[in-house]
């Protein structure tokens, strides 16, 4: 399998091995998260099966790249390794956004909730922040084998290649979660009130974050003849890109968003089953607010 992808993975073989890792690792925790999200496991989990869920697959896809580095990665100590640091350019992006993106998604796209936990940051549930390890994991590999793609398809028009690689790889990856979770089966769990407002503008909204975190994922010691980014760097790269990630959600939030949908400030749609497109459990009557 890996040699047909060859072509689009990483030129540096320290990164081409983490890529190969998290695409190996992709089905595993993707069917796990089927058998938790669809299989009812989800609803009936509280804080301790939740956190002990997310834990698992999310360290897994951030320490396996290190554990299992190829020999090339092993001439420097664990925390300089190509490895570490692209295990690090995830986690910043995974725990940034669960943070800086989740009240916009609340308000703006009209997210709502129905884990029944307790352990929260500001009402989005912490199991989450380590479960989305595992998925931006993914969409990082994906999202730069989508733009090595586009510019060997477009080599002989290197700046139409990049203005359109850094683009369409990042707002493709938002589009494809977003559809994805468009489905019958975890609406208990997961939802929006109107989800072909998600589909379009909770795409451009989702893709801007990954247009911010695409460079470093990609330019993270794409070349074994360079210099290894440092975990300060990565660091510094990916607070600038979450900052700016924030600018444009404001800029979309008060002077875009109001013209296609009702902003609700300071909405927490946490657990409010029966109001909105949480379905109220059987035999239960609807119940208001989300605290």
């Amino acid at each position: 399998m890996f040699a047909v992808l060859d072509p689009v993975l990483s030129p540096n073989p320290r990164k081409r091995a983490v890529e190969k890792f998290w695409l190996a690792y992709t089905p595993v925790w993707g069917v796990i998260s089927a058998i938790v999200m669809i299989g009812g496991l989800g609803e009936r989990w509280g804080d301790l099966g939740l956190m002990i869920y997310g834990a698992t697959l999310g360290l897994a896809a951030a320490i396996g790249p290190v554990v299992f580095r190829p020999a090339e990665d092993r001439d420097v100590p664990f925390w300089r390794s190509t490895a570490f640091s692209m295990s690090a350019a995830v986690v910043v992006v995974s725990f940034g956004l669960n943070y800086t993106q989740t009240p916009y998604f609340w308000d703006v796209l009209h997210m709502h909730y129905g884990f029944r936990v307790s352990i929260l940051i500001d009402d989005n549930p912490v199991f989450l922040y380590l479960l989305t390890i595992a998925y931006f994991a993914t969409y990082s590999a994906l999202t730069m084998m989508t733009l090595r793609l586009i510019r060997k398809s477009l080599a002989s028009s290197p700046v139409l290649a990049n203005v359109l690689g850094f683009s369409l790889a990042p707002l493709a990856m938002a589009f494809l979660e977003t559809a994805m979770n468009a489905n019958p089966f975890t609406t208990r769990l997961f939802c929006y009130d109107d989800m072909r407002l998600m589909l379009w503008f909770g795409t451009l909204s989702y893709g801007i974050a990954f247009i911010f975190a695409l460079p470093m994922w990609y330019f993270l010691d794409e070349f074994a003849d360079r210099a290894r980014v440092s975990v300060a760097t990565v660091l510094v790269w990916g607070a600038a890109g979450l900052y700016g990630d924030l600018l444009v959600l404001d800029l979309l939030r008060y002077h875009v968003a109001p013209h296609v949908t009702v902003v609700e400030e300071g909405a927490r749609n946490m657990g409010d089953f029966g109001e909105g497109c949480l379905p109220a459990p059987p035999n239960q009557a609807p119940i208001s607010g989300g605290n």
